[in-house]
């Protein structure tokens, strides 16, 4: 190898950890388009004219080039990107060992994935959470629509000409969000001519497929790319797999059947003693009845087949009536739900004089999905006493007045209605205008003004609890005459239009659909968030040292930032049975921000730069500084190291002093060990400030041989002053009479009180990345073989109160808080690549390692269970045929062998580690004219 091309080949693969897991062999099916592709290994791409737009992620000067940056980058093609089979651009963090994990569009009932009601995905770098990664597209940031960037909605997959992700710290560039670092979108701005490609995926009971086009016209003065793309993905359920279509119990408030609170003695109509299925209910209340007079009963029917419930029988209980009835809700619970989406992107550039260009990006995003869930939800909050099933009820039994706890509808309610089905519509806009050009031959301009706004609107139904007992007394029906303040003219309970509720499961089936209207009634709610961006950056050589360049940046950027909720009434009023209450927002804030980057080359091998962005928020500000240095020591050796400290900023909502956020979870209540949903309640905190991060990174690239190379990096990540929700659990569990835990008059928890915080330190994160690549021919064959594998060293989690090793465990113990996520000690890619004339042939491997399942313990408590690995195998053949090649058809499977996730407690699997799909084959078609 002669030292020319070594010194190319060096200056090629020094992209910190160089290759991609999924990158591919550069020549075997290079693009037919003039897009900007990764070079491959062995050469070196010439440098872009200065006319022509220039994109280096994680630096704002227009002559660095992406290689010589010392940030440890992974870069992807748009034919690496098609090698993969992925249906949609989310998928492809499956293949970034460094991405653990994402948050949305996937069912966690434990932690919470994002919004499981629609197809929307995070990225979520080093398992920092998916704040902590800053997408952008084109080097621009998108709103949050979701409180992250849904990576499906930014453009289509046939407009991309790569993804660039840093892997440290990038906040001196881009300001907050960037801790653990960035990836950018980069779409082709130069395609010409017609592209389509369709591709059909086949997921048992879940198919998917995807219709895409991109149109280029124009020429070397002005040049419009369209690009548009249709999704349609149908849903799954946890019915519809194995591995979550087990019983997972629930009780209490969320019972089938439910309980029954007895306030007197069962009677029958002539006052004797009330038998149902040969058991004395007259007789069980005298001898059980507490000091109030009260008694709590389990549904006569709990138990009998024909609920698929469980009796559990109290250990003081005759065998009937006392204890709790369990049903599991699992199998009508979603996986994800089912969407359709349209995507549309353009990129228009015109060059107004020489060396000058304007330039406008308008991106469109609709989504309709349906998440279709168990028909009913529980009672979450039932005031000073439950819903009172009176005795002047027909339906009811007892004969006296009783409350109902559980859920309106039961697994099937009455009628057969299986789901609930909510409904989400999203409507995202992107809006880029700028300018850029040469002020001179040694200075450069770029400016622009970005628009980005997001809003979801959902329609979903909750039980009014005062319809809900209207109908117990008799005035149920859509038809009935009841108001706000009791009945009204002609309405007699039981009469005419004027219906009975029974919440007794042996009435579930023969009651009047009608009555529904009692039970679902519909809600919605409207989320909006906004960006306007202004931005301007001059860039150039300030002053020549020794005869070599000192290349500066520097820059401004003002962001306003608005975010709206708006909710209907029955969100707002608390006489939802589950949701709420929400509270109307509109919150805004300004953020100001200058910037600087220096570049400096004292050696033809040595690279060095420093960068610094400072932040004003008005109530906080900061300032992010980095170092970092890029040595090839010899052409077949290079050497990089990075540190830099970066931020995160509180989200609007989180510092403000509103209620920003109801949800759900599993509550252990310590005054009685009961485990039941819970309402948390999320108030802001004015008081928050950003948390901050140390980052540092040092790694090699080794050449040994000819079309081999070996990168190693250690990165490390350490919070400062983390931002952490406080846990629900840890709440009660602190304080259970406090004023964060609100009770009802019978001592029940029914809601508890959490608020943001900056932890005391935070987690504190490091380990190895290996990447290793051989490419070769043998004849008219080529080949490549390829690793990528990230190795977790540290992941220690601030609980609030403690400390503990977070490596190779789910972290999900009682206390640990929302933004830990499971630490497998090994992720690995590998793969395989041949390719021979207009065939090819790839192949990966993607491997997990196993975590302790903590699910809800202690911290210290001794393992009880394990998540197994997860190994599975991906092969995609493809092949070009037709005049010039136009035509490509590839097939492809997915989880070859069709290996199910490793089995984990209370989920059934665990979202980050393994997916629930199972086999998942593919064909696609595309062609080029």
């Amino acid at each position: 190898m002669t030292n020319a091309r070594s010194h190319r080949l060096c200056a090629s693969i020094s992209l910190a950890t160089a290759s991609l897991a999924l990158l591919h062999a550069g020549t075997a099916f290079a693009q037919t388009t003039s897009a900007p592709e990764a070079a491959p290994s062995d050469t070196m791409q010439a440098a872009p004219p200065a006319e022509q737009e220039i994109i280096v992620t994680g630096s704002f000067l227009r002559n660095v080039r992406q290689e010589d940056r010392a940030s440890p980058i992974l870069s992807v093609s748009a034919a690496d990107i098609a090698r993969t089979g992925v249906n949609a651009l989310a998928d492809i963090t499956r293949y970034i060992p460094q991405n653990v994990g994402s948050a949305g569009g996937i069912q966690d009932l434990a932690k919470g994935g994002g919004a499981d009601s629609r197809d929307t995905r995070s990225a979520n770098l080093r398992g920092l959470g998916a704040g902590a990664t800053l997408v952008l597209l084109n080097g621009r940031r998108v709103v949050p629509t979701d409180g992250f960037v849904n990576l499906n909605s930014l453009t289509p997959e046939i407009a991309i000409a790569r993804l660039e992700t840093v892997l440290d710290g990038a906040s001196s560039t881009y300001g907050a969000d960037a801790v653990a670092g960035v990836l950018n979108v980069i779409t082709d701005t130069r395609f010409e001519g017609v592209k389509l490609t369709g591709q059909y995926t086949h997921i048992e009971d879940t198919p998917a497929f995807n219709v895409q086009g991109m149109v280029g016209l124009g020429d070397d003065r002005i040049r419009s790319v369209t690009s548009f793309a249709y999704r349609n993905i149908e849903r799954l359920q946890n019915g519809d797999r194995d591995v979550t279509n087990f019983f997972n119990p629930s009780s209490g408030s969320g019972a089938n059947p439910g309980a029954f609170v007895l306030y007197a003695r069962p009677r029958t109509a002539s006052a004797g003693d009330v038998v149902i299925n040969g058991n004395n209910y007259s007789a069980l209340y005298d001898r059980f009845k507490n000091a109030a007079g009260t008694l709590t009963v389990v549904d006569p029917d709990c138990g009998s087949a024909a609920t698929q419930s469980r009796y559990v029988p109290a250990a003081n209980s005759p065998g009937f009536g006392l204890g709790a009835c369990q049903f599991s809700f699992q199998a009508q619970n979603p996986i994800r739900p089912a969407s359709q989406s349209v995507l549309v992107h353009n990129d228009t550039r015109f060059k107004f004089a020489p060396g000058h260009a304007l330039y406008v990006e308008f991106g469109l995003y609709h989504q309709d999905a349906q998440r279709y869930g168990v028909p009913s939800f529980a009672q979450n909050r039932n005031g000073p006493t439950p819903p009172i099933v009176p005795g002047s009820n027909p339906l009811n039994p007892f004969g006296v007045d009783v409350g109902f706890i559980g859920r309106a509808i039961g697994s099937q309610g009455f009628a057969g209605t299986r789901y609930k089905v909510q409904r989400d519509q999203v409507d995202q806009r992107h809006l880029v205008v700028g300018a850029e050009g040469a002020i001179s031959s040694r200075w450069n301009y770029a400016a622009s003004f970005t628009w980005s706004r997001g809003e979801v609107n959902s329609v979903d139904k909750d039980t009014d609890m005062r319809l809900f007992q209207a109908a117990l007394n008799g005035f149920g029906g859509p038809n009935c005459n009841i108001r706000f303040n009791g009945a009204g003219s002609g309405a007699v309970p039981g009469s005419g239009n004027c219906l009975y509720l029974s919440p007794f499961a042996k009435d579930n089936l023969t009651q009047d659909p009608s009555l529904l209207y009692n039970i679902q009634t519909e809600e919605t709610s409207t989320n909006i968030r906004e960006y306007l961006i202004g931005e301007a950056v001059l860039n150039g050589t300030l002053v020549e040292i020794a005869g070599r360049p000192l290349d500066i940046a520097v820059g401004t950027q003002f962001r306003k930032e608005r975010q709206v909720g708006r909710y209907s009434d029955l969100f707002q009023n608390g006489f939802g049975a589950f949701n709420g209450p929400f509270r109307d927002t509109d919150l805004k804030r300004e953020v100001k921000s200058v910037f600087a980057e220096a570049n400096f080359k004292p050696l033809d091998t040595l690279t060095l730069n420093a960068a610094a962005r400072y932040e004003d928020y008005g109530n906080f500000n900061t300032v992010a500084p980095k170092l970092s240095a890029n040595w090839r020591i010899i052409p077949e050796i290079a050497i990089r190291a990075s540190a830099s400290k970066a931020f995160q900023a509180p989200a609007i909502a989180n510092s403000s002093n509103a209620l920003i956020g109801t949800n759900v979870a599993n509550i252990i209540d310590p005054r009685d060990g009961s485990l039941v949903f819970r309402s948390v309640l999320q108030y802001g905190n004015p008081s928050l400030q950003p948390q901050k991060a140390d980052v540092f990174n040092i790694g090699t690239t080794l050449l040994p041989v000819r079309g081999a190379s070996l990168s190693v990096d250690y990165w490390h990540y350490r919070y400062r002053s983390q931002i952490q929700l406080q846990n629900g659990q840890a709440v009660i569990n602190a304080d259970p009479n406090g004023p964060n835990v609100i009770r009802d008059a019978a001592g029940v928890a029914q809601s508890v009180i959490v608020t943001s915080y900056n932890a005391p330190s935070g987690t504190a994160t490091s380990g190895i990345d290996v990447a290793g690549r051989y490419e070769g021919t043998t004849g008219p064959v080529g080949f490549t073989f390829r690793d990528n594998l990230s190795i977790l060293v540290k992941y220690d989690v601030d609980t609030g109160t403690l400390v503990y090793d977070g490596v190779g465990k789910r972290n999900n113990y009682q206390t640990s808080p929302l933004t830990a996520a499971a630490a497998p000690r090994y992720r690995n890619v590998a793969g395989v690549d041949v390719s021979l004339a207009d065939h090819a042939l790839s192949i990966d491997w993607r491997y997990v390692s196993s975590v302790r399942d903590d699910y809800q313990q202690v911290v210290g408590a001794p393992e009880v269970a394990r998540i197994g690995a997860w190994s599975v195998f991906d092969a995609q053949y493809n092949f070009r045929f037709g005049p010039d090649r136009r035509f490509e058809l590839g097939v492809g499977v997915t989880n070859l062998f069709d290996k199910a996730p490793p089995h984990a407690i209370y989920t059934g699997y665990l979202s980050s580690v393994a997916d629930p799909y199972g086999r998942q084959t593919y064909i696609r078609a595309s062609a080029r004219f």
